[in-house]
């Protein structure tokens, strides 16, 4: 896999849901899971993560979650 285009991208670009959406994401949660679980549509949960895609230069879920987990490990 490889890493999205913009290497200056970093989490601290996402907001505050969208960066909650992607943490849902990585913990392997469904749009349907994480629309019930922030109270949100599933459909509105689909449209901040293709935010997510967007601003990270990627697109799939597993990218996606690869990107959040080894942004957790950067100190």
């Amino acid at each position: 896999m490889t890493a999205p285009e913009n290497k200056d991208i970093k989490i601290g670009d996402l907001t505050p849901r969208e960066l909650e959406v992607l943490r849902l994401v990585a913990n392997g949660q469904t749009n349907k899971d994480i629309g019930m679980e922030l109270g949100i549509a599933e459909a509105t949960a689909k449209t901040h993560l293709r935010k997510v895609y967007r601003k990270l230069g990627i697109n799939n879920r597993t990218r996606a979650a690869l990107f959040y987990l080894n942004a957790a490990k950067q100190p």
